[in-house]
């Protein structure tokens, strides 16, 4: 006959065993010293283990203990924890008051971007045009604008990176 796990054993010392394990258990104690013998040294060891106290630590303990820890100082916000929103504020300001200031001035102005003609090159006239102007305005602005991510903001971000303790 197969012998019971420890877990089936010491479910049937914890009186939560099912019946089929409690019949298996009884046909092997009346049949199988060996299993008897087991089953004792685990009684034994059982019956010990509820002897002991369950031990608790003292409140004094705890106490103790959360004193004794290290917490991380809270530091106070300066105006450089602010130059993020400071930057933004100030690129924003800039950038508002460029709208309004070309729409003002272009919405009042009859005038055009005038291209210098070359009289030697005619290739040149035939691609210098109002538009390819402001492509190329619009090119340098992006070129400008990923130098300065680049070379500005990047270095400033990467030195803001915050620090568990």
């Amino acid at each position: 006959m197969k012998m019971l796990t420890d877990e089936q054993i010491f479910d049937i010392l914890d009186g939560c065993a099912t019946k089929e394990i409690l019949t298996q258990h009884r046909n092997l104690l009346s049949k199988s010293a060996e299993y008897k013998t087991y089953f004792e040294d685990l009684e034994a060891i059982h019956l010990d283990l509820l002897a002991l106290p369950i031990e608790k630590p003292s409140a004094q303990f705890t106490e103790i203990l959360l004193a004794n820890i290290d917490y991380a100082p809270l530091k106070n916000k300066s105006w450089s924890s602010q130059l993020t929103w400071i930057i933004l504020a100030i690129m924003s300001v800039f950038f508002v008051g460029t709208i309004s200031l070309a729409l003002f001035y272009f919405s009042n102005s009859n005038s055009a971007i005038e291209i210098p003609k070359v009289n030697n090159l005619d290739v040149i006239n035939t691609f210098s045009t109002e538009i390819l102007v402001k492509v190329l305005i619009l090119v340098n602005l992006i070129v400008l604008l990923a130098i300065f991510d680049k070379k500005v903001l990047k270095p400033y971000f990467l030195n803001k990176k915050m620090r568990l303790i």
